[in-house]
This record gives structure tokens, sequence and C-alpha cells, in this order.
């Protein structure tokens, strides 16, 4: 049996061997370094003087089918309106600023876009935008008209993210971009003034996709997927993580993002189901032959039928500045 003073000596020894082991261990980790702080860089427009740009691509009335199938000739005259836009408390007009009458007179403006410019404060969050069309409508018995607000789309436009809400919103149902009234149907698109012209905002490239806003992203293509940056961005998709887009078909229309990106400049949204008919002609032959036309009132009932199902046909019968080979060829 061991002598207790030996034992306690014993026990000493081995706590001054833990307590040395326990220092040793302590003094010689590696020191641990802070975890850097996620800095956000919270401006909105340092580079550019802020302003907010909207374009109006097309606008539809939807109102011709319903006559085609009435008895008489009202389907003949089509309609004369404008539009108007209010950003905050400025307002623009497109009144006296269209052809020869000042305002359209046709059943659809396609391929005569046209856009506004606002300037608004620095650092401003948030716009609110209203557009409305407006209808020249007759009164009384001596050719007088009165204006007849025929849609009105509110919109809340946020310089941080190029996002907006309201009427017209990201993932909706008839495509971001893309109003569906009751009356008439709009085509627009919403973009602050940016240093790269990339359309993606400052606040969104710095914080978000760390991108470099002096860099246009609509000509990179990060993951080498064949669809550049900005139009990822705009979609929802991650422009550094390979997607097949030559398989992709979200809104199974039979056209896949890498020819919806493609079709981008004719009106082409991967969520939104498109139909891209197009049409040509033939010549006359003789005095009695009966011409060849499509005429534009059997387009826009073909048109107004599907966009009832929500889908979007578009008819190339010649449009203007439209693809190479495209319709209206005889």
């Amino acid at each position: 049996m061991l002598d207790p003073r030996k034992s306690k000596f014993i026990i000493a020894i081995i706590a001054i061997i833990l307590l040395l082991s326990i220092a040793w261990w302590h003094l010689s980790k590696p020191p641990v370094k802070e975890k850097e702080g996620i800095v956000f860089d919270d401006r909105i427009s340092p580079m550019e003087n802020q302003a907010l740009f909207i374009e109006i691509l097309r606008i539809r009335n939807r109102g011709l089918m319903d006559k085609m199938l009435s008895y008489g000739l009202d389907w003949k005259n089509p309609p004369s309106f404008y539009y108007t836009i209010t950003v905050d408390s400025e307002k623009g007009s497109s009144k006296g600023n269209v052809g020869e009458t000042g305002v359209y007179n046709t059943w659809d403006t396609i391929g005569y876009e046209s856009s506004m410019v606002f300037d608004v404060d620095e650092e401003q969050e948030y716009s609110d935008v209203t557009i409305s069309i407006v209808e020249l409508q007759p009164k009384g018995l001596f050719g007088q008209q009165e204006e007849v607000e025929k849609e009105k789309i509110s919109l809340r436009y946020d310089y941080r993210t190029g996002r907006w809400t309201g009427d017209d919103y990201f993932t909706d149902k008839d495509g971001m971009g893309h109003y569906v009234g009751k009356n008439y149907e709009v085509w627009f698109n919403l973009y602050q003034a940016d240093y790269d012209h990339d359309n993606i905002p400052y606040w969104v490239e710095v914080n978000i996709l760390g991108t470099d806003p002096t860099v246009d992203d609509s000509k990179l293509d990060p993951d080498n997927d064949g669809i550049p940056t900005a139009w990822e961005w705009k979609y929802g998709y991650d422009p550094f993580t390979y997607d097949e887009h030559s398989k992709l078909d979200p809104d199974i229309d039979g056209i896949e993002n890498i020819e919806e990106y493609r079709l981008r400049e004719y009106f082409a949204n991967p969520f939104q189901p498109d139909i891209y008919i197009e049409t040509d002609g033939m010549e006359k032959r003789g005095f009695f032959d009966l011409p060849h036309i499509f005429y534009k009132e059997s387009q826009q009932m073909i048109i107004e039928r599907f966009a009832q199902h929500g889908i979007n046909v578009y008819i190339d019968d010649g449009w203007k500045d439209g693809p190479v080979n495209g319709g209206g060829e005889l």
C-alpha cells in the first residue's frame, strides 16, 4: 500500500502536468481571425444622375372581335387613343406626338415603340408610376369628342432592385411588363439610369450579384450556358450557375429558353406561352383574281381569342424593323 504522502505527491505531479498541457495547448493555438462582417453598399445611384425610363412597347385594343361578331360596320372604325404616364408628381403624355393626328388611330400599335424619361431625386428609393390609356370618343351631334380613361396601370418601382409591384409584377400570371386589361393590352418596360447600360441596378450588382457596375453584363456569360448575366438576372436565374437553356421550357410553349433569349426583341417571355406566326402572301394574278391578303382585322381576332386563354400570338406579316427573312414577302 502506497504511503499517503507519496499518493498526494503523485496526484500533485499529475495535476501540474495537466495544467501545463492545457496552458501549452491554448498558447500554441493559432489566433482566431474575427469574421469580417458583410458590408452593404446601400447607395442607389452613385455613378449616374438618377432617372426612370418608361418604354411603351405596344398597345392593343381588345374590342375588335366583339365588333366583328356583331351586326354593323363599326369594326371599320379603329379607336383613337393616347397614353399618359405619371411618375410621382411629374406627368407626360403621348398626345400630340403621334403621326398627323397626334393620337393613335389603330387597333394595335405593334412596331411603334416610344419612351419617356423622368428625373427623380438623388438616392430616392421608390417611385409611384401610373400608365393610363385615354380614348377619344364622339360626344354630341357636332363632331365633339370626350376623353375617357379606359385603362389605368398603377405600379411602384424599387430603385434598389429594379423590380416593380402593383398591377404588374415579377412572375405575375400574364408576364412581367405585360398588362392584360379589360379594354387594352399593354406591353411596357421600366428601368433606371445605369452607368454600364445593362439595366441591372447598381445596388443589385454590388450587393447581390457581386458584378462590376462599370461593366456591361448583357455581354458577359460567366456560367457559359449561352445566355448572358443581364437576361438571366431579369428572369430570376442564377447567372453563375449553369442552366441547360437549350432544353429548359418553363412555359411549355415549345420555345426553349435559348430561343426565348434570341426573340427577346419580339416580346418573348420564358414564363409566358408565346406563339409566333410568319405569313407571306401571293401576288394577284389577273384582273379577276381576288387579293391574297391576311387582313389585320382577321389577325386581331386570332390574337384576341388566344389572349383570352393567357397565350400571346405574334403574327409577322412584315413587321417594321422585323427579323431578316421575316413575314410579308410575296
